[in-house]
């Protein structure tokens, strides 16, 4: 099943640099590694997975002929450290189906999922 695999993202731990600047107080710091390991963006040659949760996971795919929009969203701060937002909305739905926060390089993840929409062959950078 993981032979098509072509990307597989964590949130960066640039979003979680509150947490990590107070780790000395120890329960931001659990908080962080809890958070980041909930969420797994994988994108597939034909699909992009999203795995959340920590103890009970929820996974949603989308096929990548069904996807109708791509958003990346970037704050100031997001913008300086090449982190981002990635919400993906399919023709099936009419908001997102699919929201990840904090990925690195959400521009990259997009261009990736467009060339693979448009039968490129995907790279990522």
């Amino acid at each position: 099943m993981n032979e098509d695999l072509i990307l597989e993202v964590r949130p960066s731990w640039w979003n979680f640099v509150w947490h990590l600047l107070f780790f000395w107080l120890l329960i931001p710091l659990i908080v962080a590694l809890v958070r980041r390991a909930s969420l797994v963006f994988s994108v597939y040659q034909d699909r992009v997975v999203l795995e959340k949760g920590f103890l009970n996971k929820d996974y949603k795919v989308i096929f990548i002929s069904d996807i109708r929009t791509i958003d990346v969203r970037q704050t100031i701060w997001q913008r300086l450290i090449n982190i981002g937002d990635v919400f993906i909305a399919s023709s099936g739905t009419s908001g997102y189906e699919d929201i990840a926060t904090g990925l690195p390089d959400p521009r990259g993840i997009e261009n990736l999922i467009l060339s693979l929409r448009q039968g490129q062959p995907g790279t990522y950078d």
